[in-house]
C-alpha cells in the first residue's frame, strides 16, 4: 500500500468515528430533549394526575394576601353593587332572579335608571362605550405594592379580568384590554412591583362567567354583529328556574382558555384564583387548563397554587386545588389548608366606608387557627387611588402583624383551633362578621411547624389581670407537654402562670402594648 492509499484510508476511519460521536450526541440530545418534555409535561390533562399536585409550602405560611377589584365598572359608584353593572345596566327587570335560585336577588332596575339618568339608552351608550370611561390615571402599581407590603401581605396582586370579558394586562388575545383602552398595564406593572417587595404574586380570573354576565344585553348593543369578542354571541339565559339555557360553546371555551393561558405565559403566578364560572365550563376545558398552568409552572422549578369556589366543588377535586370560601370560612380546622376572600369595603369601590383593622384582624386570627388564609379585597377609586380609610386600615393591620405575626406566619393549626362564647351561625360562604364580634373569652390556638411552640391569642382585651385558657386545663388532653416559659407578644412584661383544672391561667399586664387581639407564646419542653 502507497503512502497515498494509507493516507486516504486513515482519513476514512477518522470521518467514520466523527460520524459516529456525532450520531452519539445526536442521540443523547434527543434522549435529553425527550427527558426534559417529560418533566414539563409532568401533569396530563386528567384530574387524577393533577390531582399529585399539593399545595405549596410558601402558601401555607404566607396566610395573608391582598388583592384588587378594579376595571371599568368602578365608574359605576352610584350603583351598590358595583360589580353587576355591565349586567345590571341593560335589566329593566326588578328582581332578575327569584328568591328560590338567589336569595336577596338586588333591585337591578335602580341601575337601569341610573344608566337612563347618567348614560342614555344602553343601544347608544353600552358597556363597550362604557370600558372607554375608565381612566386611572392615579394608578401607581408602586404605591399598591407599598402598602400591601407594610399591611403585612405575603401575596399580592389584581384581578385580572372580570365578568365583563376585559383583560389588565397588554393582550393579543382580545382588543379590550387596559392597555389598548387607557395605555395601563395593571397585571404588568404591578406584578415588577409586587415581587420587588419580595410577595409572592397572584392575579385572580373571573372570566368564565362572562358567558351569562351580559346575557341583557343582546335586547341592546350586545346584539350587534361585530361585538361578540365582548359580549359574547348572543344565546340564551333564564334566570327564573334552575334550567339557565345555552351553556358555552367550544369556541367560546377555548377564547377563555387563551386568555387564561396568556396570562399565565407572560406573568407566571404564583397564585390563580379562580370566581364562580368554572361550573359552567365542560371537563376536558377545566382539566386542560389545570394541567397547562401545572406544566408551565413545573418548567421553571415554580411552585404554584390554584384556588377554586367552595361552592363548585362538583367539578373540581378536593386535592386538585385550594378551597375558597366566599366572605365565609370554615367553622373548624379543616385538614387541607383554605382560603377565604373577603373585602375590605365594597368588591369594587362604592364609597362602602372600610372596615375596621379590629375586624379584619379577629377574622384573620380565626381563619389562621383553621388552617386557612386570608385573601383581602381593595377596592381603588375610579381614577386608581386606594381611599384613605381602607389605607388606615391596611396600616394597622401591619402593625399589628409586626408585633403579633410570630403567631400568624409560618404556622400551623393546634390539636383544636379555639375555645370561646362567640359562633358563626353555618359553615361555608357569607358567614362571615362585617364588623368586630369576639370577645376576651374567645380564644385561638396556633403553633410553629416543629410544634414546640404554642400561641394561644385572645380575640379582645383582657379586662382583668388575668386570662384563662379553659382548653388547656390539665384533665384534657391537648397539652401534653410541660410548658418552659410563657411570654406575651409585643412586652417584656413577666407573665405568670398556673394550670389546673379549670384552666391555664395566665397574667395580664396592666400596661400591655398592643391593640385588638394579644398572642401569648409559649415555649413547650
Amino acid at each position: 500500500m502507497n503512502f497515498k492509499s494509507f493516507l486516504k484510508r486513515i482519513i476514512f476511519i477518522l470521518l467514520v468515528v466523527c460520524l459516529n460521536v456525532v450520531s452519539a450526541q445526536n442521540k443523547l440530545s434527543v434522549t435529553e430533549s425527550n427527558e426534559t418534555k417529560v418533566l414539563k409535561e409532568a401533569y396530563k390533562e386528567e384530574w387524577s394526575s393533577i390531582a399529585k399536585h399539593s399545595t405549596p409550602e410558601w402558601f401555607r405560611d404566607a396566610k395573608f394576601g391582598i388583592y384588587t377589584h378594579y376595571g371599568p365598572a368602578v365608574n359605576a359608584t352610584q350603583y351598590k353593587q358595583t360589580e353587576w353593572w355591565g349586567w345590571a345596566m341593560y335589566n329593566t327587570k326588578q328582581k332578575y332572579w327569584t328568591n328560590a335560585v338567589r336569595p336577596n336577588s338586588p333591585d337591578t332596575t335602580s341601575a337601569y335608571k341610573l344608566q337612563l339618568k347618567k348614560w342614555g339608552n344602553p343601544n347608544d351608550f353600552g358597556y363597550k362605550d362604557f370600558i372607554m370611561e375608565f381612566k386611572p390615571t392615579k394608578f401607581d402599581a408602586e404605591e399598591w405594592a407599598n402598602l400591601f407590603d407594610k399591611a403585612g401581605a405575603k401575596f399580592s396582586g389584581p384581578m385580572g379580568t372580570h365578568h365583563d370579558n376585559f383583560m389588565l394586562w397588554d393582550s393579543d388575545v382580545t382588543r379590550w384590554n387596559s392597555v389598548r383602552t387607557s395605555g395601563v398595564d395593571v397585571v404588568g406593572d404591578l406584578e415588577k412591583a409586587v415581587r420587588k417587595r419580595g410577595m409572592k404574586y397572584l392575579i385572580t380570573f373571573h372570566h368564565a362567567f362572562s358567558w351569562w354576565f351580559f346575557s341583557e344585553s343582546y335586547k341592546y348593543d350586545g346584539g350587534v354583529p361585530g361585538n361578540e369578542d365582548l359580549y359574547c354571541r348572543p344565546h340564551t339565559f333564564s334566570g327564573d328556574n334552575d334550567s339557565f339555557g345555552e351553556y358555552p360553546d367550544a369556541e367560546y371555551e377555548e377564547l377563555w382558555f387563551r386568555k387564561l393561558e396568556e396570562a399565565a405565559v407572560k406573568y407566571n403566578p404564583d397564585l390563580y384564583w379562580f370566581d364562580m364560572g368554572l361550573e359552567l365550563l365542560s371537563d376536558d376545558i377545566r382539566k386542560k387548563a389545570y394541567a397547562r398552568l401545572l406544566n408551565l409552572a413545573n418548567a421553571k422549578n415554580q411552585e404554584i397554587g390554584i384556588s377554586y369556589k367552595i361552592k363548585f366543588q362538583q367539578c373540581i377535586p378536593a386535592s386538585a386545588g385550594i378551597l375558597d370560601f366566599e366572605k365565609g370560612r370554615s367553622t373548624r380546622a379543616l385538614e387541607k389548608p383554605w382560603l377565604t376572600d373577603t373585602p375590605l369595603a365594597g368588591w369594587f369601590y362604592n364609597g362602602r366606608p372600610s372596615r375596621s383593622t379590629e375586624a379584619i384582624v379577629e377574622i384573620l386570627v380565626d381563619i389562621v387557627s383553621k388552617n386557612g388564609c386570608l385573601l383581602l379585597d381593595v377596592s381603588p377609586k375610579p381614577d386608581g387611588s386606594i381611599p384613605e380609610d381602607q389605607k388606615e386600615t391596611l396600616l394597622g393591620i401591619g402593625e399589628w402583624l409586626d408585633q403579633n405575626g410570630e403567631a400568624i406566619y409560618n404556622t400551623r393549626p393546634w390539636i383544636i383551633a379555639g375555645e370561646g362564647p362567640t359562633e358563626l351561625d353555618k359553615d361555608g360562604h357569607f358567614n362571615e362578621n362585617w364588623e368586630a364580634i369576639y370577645t376576651e373569652k374567645d380564644i385561638r390556638y396556633t403553633r410553629s411547624k416543629d410544634s414546640n411552640t404554642l400561641y394561644v391569642t385572645v380575640l379582645d382585651k383582657p379586662t382583668t389581670a388575668n386570662v384563662t385558657a379553659t382548653q388547656l386545663a390539665n384533665i384534657y388532653p391537648y397539652l401534653d407537654r410541660d410548658i418552659a416559659s410563657v411570654q406575651l407578644l409585643g412586652t417584656n412584661e413577666t407573665i405568670t402562670w398556673t394550670r389546673d383544672a379549670k384552666g391555664l391561667h395566665l397574667s395580664f399586664p396592666e400596661n400591655a402594648q398592643g391593640k385588638h387581639a394579644f398572642c401569648y407564646k409559649l415555649k413547650l419542653k
